[in-house]
């Protein structure tokens, strides 16, 4: 396990794309520390950036960091195995292109949080910027697998070009939605802004509550329908939460043990709803799409 704690230099942006588990954790104390991270302010040593502690106990590769990231962007670009949980905020691109292995935040996201994802398991306690799970520069699809919960809210244009994967916002979505959503579950809990579902062609938009604002989408007339895989994804949240809390758990014990700071309190768990009822349209009917809008009826499903 290898914990760096960040330092009180301040370097402008700096390019995260080195800080993942499974690059350091092949390398050894000394190797870390003279890690060269481009900034605005030039090349420098990680070691200047972050005070750096190992304890090579865990077999998996495993990062913890402790502190304010907001000036890192593209943490852990094209992870593919390994845990990493941030104690802090981070910047724009977080998780690009990620392949594997478990992305714990506590804190906020910048932009671009999870694009061009295919695979693993990103967990943000607080709230995260504009194009979340969104297209790399110049490719088609954004988020191709994987799983992403946010316990906050989201920005604009969340799952654009979404393919595969779930994601689970329990706080608001901003405007545009689910943009030209191919496939995959994407789940908000609370509001979502204006001109939604815009050329959904596939996939589950499921929203938490009935919205007001006005869909870019045409859809069918409401009907009102049982859905007997609707469990089926609140079990496969609920699974991928305990995962993410088992991972954040060990990582604030290691910080602790490390630091000799206070207690940090874990966060709470995210309200999960178990219904089987919903309201069901048909979208984006402008484009000949077959994806579905499915507005949740009930908290629980009726004995």
């Amino acid at each position: 396990m290898i914990l760096l704690r960040r330092t009180s230099q301040l370097f402008g942006t700096i390019d995260g794309q080195y800080l993942r588990p499974d690059t350091l954790s092949a390398l050894s104390l000394d190797q870390i520390k003279a890690i060269q991270l481009a900034t605005d302010s030039g090349i420098v040593r990680l070691d200047e950036v972050f005070e750096v502690t190992t304890d090579r106990i865990p077999s998996e590769p495993f990062l913890v960091i402790e502190g304010d990231c907001e000036d890192v962007d593209g943490l852990a670009a094209e992870m593919q195995s390994g845990q990493i949980c941030v104690l802090g905020n981070v910047g724009h691109n977080a998780g690009g292109s990620m392949r594997g292995g478990t992305m714990i935040l506590v804190g906020n996201a910048g932009n671009h949080l999870a694009a061009g994802m295919a695979d693993g398991l990103i967990y943000l306690v607080g709230d995260c910027r504009d194009g979340l799970a969104s297209p790399l520069p110049g490719k088609k699809s954004g988020m191709r697998g994987g799983d992403i919960l946010v316990a906050g809210s989201v920005g604009n244009r969340a799952c654009e070009r979404m393919r595969r994967g779930t994601v689970f916002i329990a706080g608001n979505a901003g405007d545009y939605c689910a943009p030209q959503m191919v496939a995959g579950s994407l789940i908000v809990m609370g509001s979502v802004g204006c001109d939604w579902a815009g050329g959904m062609r596939r996939g589950s938009l499921i929203l938490g509550r009935d919205t007001s604002t006005k869909p870019l989408a045409s859809l069918s007339e409401a009907r009102d329908f049982e859905l007997s895989f609707l469990p089926l994804i609140w079990k496969h949240v609920e699974h991928r939460q305990n995962e993410a809390f088992a991972v954040l758990n060990l990582s604030i014990s290691f910080a602790q043990s490390a630091s000799q700071r206070a207690l940090r309190e874990t966060p709470s768990p995210l309200r999960i709803p178990r219904t089987r009822w919903v309201q069901r349209q048909i979208a984006d009917l402008n484009c000949n799409g077959r994806g579905e809008v499915l507005v949740l009826k009930r908290v629980s499903s009726p004995v």
